[in-house]
């Protein structure tokens, strides 16, 4: 549980995961850290919409809540047992772009074991990888061992040639993509491309937002290797 002072009342967020299954369906291969903020006393949940706002707007926050998110997990390690196979989590861009990287490296990062960077899974959105400097950092971490996904691929900032600067483990296509799939056959085209043009990189692809069998049975087709979305597994406490 994470507090902080939400206009002028006292929020927490709380930790919890979405699964992400193999495209087999054999197993699951890892879990995603989600936010869900509440107002404390009255539990009233705050919309999604108006908490990242919040967080984007207040980086100091944000990055408090990444350090605290990494830490539960694999330093203090209060919630290590609780992660199956891998975890994924998310950094802003906000943190990767500035001086808050070297923080989060020299407080949090830095003290995280061989063994465990085979459990981390750093996400990092597809907008927010757009300069050298931000290329740089993400290639220092996958040097060292870490292990880091592009997010929500497609969601209208596509810049190809930073997909052809970095050498991502991980692309995960953005849900806007799998909407009108597979009844609208250009939108499918697309989509199949797609997962075409990121496979050549050598990474593995995650469809996210499958809601449907449709859905599933499709991507699956197309050729990913990982599905996330509400028809295989909603969002659940990690406590």
């Amino acid at each position: 549980m994470f507090e902080f002072a939400f206009y002028g009342q006292t929020a927490q967020l709380d930790w919890y995961v979405q699964d992400l299954i193999t495209s087999s369906l054999s197993s699951v291969y890892g879990q995603e850290l989600l936010t869900r903020g509440f107002i404390k006393g009255n539990n009233l949940p705050i919309p999604t919409h108006k908490l990242f706002d919040f967080l984007g707007e207040n980086k100091e926050i944000m990055f408090a809540m990444t350090c605290q998110q990494l830490a539960d997990l694999f330093i203090n390690k209060n919630l290590y047992h609780k992660i199956n196979n891998s975890i994924w989590i998310n950094i802003s861009g906000k943190i990767i772009s500035d001086d808050l990287f070297l923080r989060l490296w020299n407080e949090i990062l830095i003290h995280i074991n061989a063994e465990d960077k085979q459990k981390l899974v750093l996400e990092i959105c597809e907008d927010s990888i757009n300069d050298s400097l931000v290329v740089g950092k993400i290639s220092y971490l996958q040097k060292l061992g870490f292990k880091i996904a592009m997010d929500d691929f497609g969601a209208g900032h596509s810049n190809l040639i930073r997909l052809s600067q970095v050498n991502f483990d991980f692309i995960k296509l953005d849900l806007q993509l799998i909407k009108n799939t597979p009844e609208d056959l250009w939108a499918t085209s697309l989509y199949r491309e797609i997962i075409e043009l990121c496979s050549s990189k050598g990474a593995l692809i995650v469809a996210e937002g499958i809601e449907t069998k449709a859905q599933s049975d499709f991507v699956r087709w197309a050729g990913v290797d990982i599905i996330q979305g509400f028809f295989y597994s909603k969002p659940y406490p990690l406590m």
